[in-house]
């Protein structure tokens, strides 16, 4: 194992600032801009599972439904899961398994506290939400920085989740694909 001073944590703190510096859910159930369209069409390229159209939910109570649609895919969650496994086992060889889990452990504390704030105030200002649904888009959204993290500390700089945190930081939440659309809240 490498000692924890070697692991490079400017751009876990880089990171952070963007999290921090992000517009999470600001733009909920909002009409989709250019930005929006190209960074939800790059992580649905880099998902690759096959064309998908971009939709949108427009409130609290669609995105629920969305999310226990019987046509809610799985796919993309593999897509994710086997892409953050490939990107965490670089990491560890990189930097120790120890000190990596460490540094991801306090950033994901950090900034999931953060974003729960964030999505319960979106909520509040939007009306209807279960609050059931505040921490499933507060921990969707710790998730999308713990990816991104990972990917960063394995030296990837192109990888899906730059797009998918692209879309939260906009104040977006890709609640996943349903048949063949990508949808945003």
């Amino acid at each position: 194992m490498k000692p924890a001073a070697v692991l490079p944590l400017a751009p876990l703190d880089r990171l952070r600032a963007e999290a921090r510096a992000a517009s999470w859910f600001a733009a909920l159930g909002e009409p989709l801009v250019e930005g929006d369209l190209a960074d939800a069409e790059a992580y649905a390229s880099a998902l690759d599972l096959g064309p998908l159209s971009i939709d949108l939910a427009h409130d609290w109570p669609e995105a629920e439904r969305l999310l226990k649609s019987p046509d809610w895919s799985s796919a993309w969650w593999d897509r994710e899961e086997a892409q953050r496994r490939t990107l965490l086992g670089q990491a560890e060889t990189l930097h120790g398994e120890r000190e990596l889990w460490t540094v991801l452990t306090e950033l994901t504390t950090d900034v999931g506290e953060f974003v729960h704030g964030k999505a319960a105030t979106a909520a509040a200002r939007m009306g209807d939400a279960a609050k059931a649904s505040v921490h499933v888009a507060a921990g969707a959204a710790s998730q999308a920085v713990y990816q991104l993290a990972v990917a960063r500390m394995a030296g990837e700089t192109a990888s899906l989740f730059e797009s998918k945190f692209r879309l939260f930081a906009s104040g977006r939440w890709p609640l996943g694909v349903v048949g063949t659309r990508l949808i945003l809240f």
